[in-house]
C-alpha cells in the first residue's frame, strides 16, 4: 500500500526515548499508512538496537538508517532522500505526537493535495510542567488557501512542528539542510518557500514539543557554546533572502522578520557571555559581516537591548550585557 505520510525521526543517544515517541505513531488506526524513518545519527548508546527491536515488530512500517553522526539537518536530509510518503514531516526523537490526531491527520492528507498541511502543535515545559497550545487564528479552516493568502492570515512563517508538506516538493527541488549545526529547523521552515503555492489548515494538535531541558540547542548556555553554528545557520538564511528573486511582499516582510529575530537573538548571545571584552569584540566583527551580507538587517533592530548597543555605537554594550545577565539569573 502506497503510505501517506512519512515521519522522520532524528535520533541521536535516544535510547530513553524512542520507546515512549515510537508507540504514539504506531498507535495509529492506520498505521499501514504511515512510514516511520528512524535516523539513528551515530548514536554512542543502544539507540541503534531500541530502533531495530521497534522494526521487528513492526517491518512494514519502520525503516532504520544508520548513519555517521552528521548532525540534525543530516538526520531530515537522510529522511528525505529516502521518504516514500505522500508527506513528509520531522518529530525529533525526543518528543511526541498525539496519536488519534496523527489518524485524523493521515485520513485527511489522503485526500488533500495542497503543497503544505499547517497543524497545531502543543509546547510542554517540562521545568515548569504545565502546556500550551501553539496555534494560529482560529478563523482559519480546512480549505485549500494560497500561500500568500495563508501567510498573511497568520502573519508568520509556520513552524516546522506544525508542517508536513509534499515529500516530492523536498526530493525534486533537491533541498537540502546544514549538516553538523544546530537551529536548522529555521532552514527548514524557510528553503521550501519557492515552491510552496497552496496550503491548508489541519485544526487538531499532533506534535508535543518537549521543552525545560538546559540542555538544548534552545537554551541560553547551549546557545552559547554553539554561537558559531548559530550565526552559520543565520547567514544561510540571509543568503536564502538574497538569492530568492520572485519573492512577494507578503513573503519578503516575513521572511524579513524572521532573519531580524534571528539576529536579535545572535545580539543576545553576545550580550549572554561572561567574557565581556572578547564579546563585544566579536560582536562588532559580527555587526561588520551583517553589513556586507546584507544591511538591511544591519540597520533592522527588534528589541530594546540591540537598538541601545547600536544606538551607542557599541559604549553601552558591556552596561546592557552586565543588565541581560541579571535578567536570565532572575
Amino acid at each position: 500500500m502506497n503510505k501517506v505520510l512519512t515521519i522522520t525521526v532524528p535520533s541521536y543517544n535516544a535510547e530513553n526515548y524512542l520507546l515512549e515517541t515510537i508507540p504514539t505513531m504506531l498507535s495509529v488506526s492506520n498505521p499501514e499508512k504511515l512510514e516511520i524513518i528512524i535516523v539513528n545519527d551515530g548514536s554512542k548508546d543502544n539507540t541503534l538496537a531500541v530502533a531495530q527491536q521497534l522494526k521487528e515488530n513492526y517491518p512494514e512500517t519502520i525503516v532504520i538508517v544508520d548513519k555517521e553522526n552528521g548532525g540534525h539537518g543530516s538526520t531530515i536530509n537522510s529522511g528525505i532522500k529516502i521518504a516514500t510518503g505522500k508527506y513528509f514531516k520531522v518529530v525529533d526523537a525526543d518528543d511526541w505526537i498525539e496519536s488519534k490526531n496523527l489518524s485524523e491527520l493521515i485520513y485527511y492528507l489522503e485526500k488533500c493535495n495542497d503543497d503544505e498541511v499547517i497543524s497545531p502543535f502543543v509546547k510542554i515545559y517540562t521545568d515548569k510542567n504545565t502546556e500550551e497550545i501553539y496555534s494560529y487564528k482560529p478563523k482559519l479552516n480546512q480549505k485549500t488557501y494560497q500561500y500568500d493568502d495563508f501567510l498573511s492570515e497568520i502573519n508568520e512563517l509556520p513552524k516546522m512542528h506544525a508542517i508536513c508538506i509534499k515529500t516530492e516538493i523536498l526530493q525534486e527541488n533537491n533541498i537540502q539542510i546544514d549538516e553538523n549545526c544546530f537551529y536548522v529547523d529555521l532552514e527548514y521552515n524557510v528553503f521550501p518557500m519557492p515552491y510552496i503555492k497552496t496550503i491548508s489548515y489541519f485544526e487538531l494538535p499532533i506534535y508535543r514539543y518537549r521543552l525545560g531541558s538546559p540542555t538544548q540547542s534552545v537554551s541560553i548556555s547551549s546557545y552559547i557554546k554553539n554561537i558559531k553554528m548559530h550565526e552559520k545557520v543565520l547567514f544561510a538564511l540571509i543568503h536564502f533572502y538574497n538569492s530568492y528573486q520572485s519573492i512577494s511582499k507578503v513573503q519578503k516582510n516575513l521572511l524579513e522578520d524572521l532573519i531580524s529575530r534571528v539576529v536579535t537573538t545572535q545580539a543576545n548571545i553576545f550580550l549572554a557571555r561572561e567574557d565581556v571584552n572578547q564579546a563585544k569584540k566579536e560582536f562588532i566583527d559580527f555587526e561588520k559581516k551583517l553589513e556586507n551580507a546584507n544591511n538591511i538587517f544591519a540597520r533592522k533592530s527588534i528589541g530594546s537591548k540591540l537598538r541601545i548597543v547600536r544606538g551607542s555605537k557599541y559604549l553601552l554594550f558591556s552596561l546592557i550585557s552586565l543588565i541581560y545577565k541579571r535578567k536570565i539569573v532572575l
